[in-house]
């Protein structure tokens, strides 16, 4: 599973003109997942960005808290493009992102993860497989990526 993992102030999900979702502090998830990925990658990567420290403390010391701590939230958005492969050509190839059907039980997997940690108010996620608009505002900037098999 590749997670690009994105600090944020606020962050929001639109569908068809309509606010699906949106958060205050916390992250903004973009989540691809592979024709290789398991459960054991949804419940690695879920516990790398549960327990990842990048929030300040009470003292303004940077790297101390995690989202929880910091009292954050998480948006999750499932992003299949996230798997392209660009070594041929400009058009993208995403034969290694996992198809839909198997795709969503797994992202499903990881959203119930981090709920079970975080709150189901606390983890907010948009349509998956619709056409989405996002928008944020990153802190720092700050922005990671995580990939269970690198």
């Amino acid at each position: 599973m590749r997670v690009v993992l994105q600090k944020v102030s606020k962050a929001a999900v639109t569908v068809d003109s309509e606010v699906v979702s949106a958060i205050k502090e916390g992250y903004m998830l973009l989540v691809g997942i592979s024709v290789h990925d398991t459960i054991e990658d949804a419940e690695k990567i879920s516990r790398k960005v549960l327990n990842l420290r990048i929030f300040e403390d009470e003292n303004g010391a940077f790297w101390k808290k995690n989202v929880k701590e910091a009292g954050g939230q998480i948006l999750s958005i499932s992003q299949f493009t996230l798997q392209a492969v660009t070594k041929k050509g400009t058009k993208p190839d995403f034969h290694l992102a996992q198809k839909g059907p198997i795709a969503k039980g797994l992202y499903d997997e990881f959203l119930g993860l981090l709920r079970k940690d975080m709150g189901d108010e606390n983890v907010k996620d948009g349509v998956f497989g619709a056409m989405m608009s996002c928008e944020l505002v990153n802190e720092g900037p700050v922005t990671i990526v995580l990939d269970t098999k690198e």
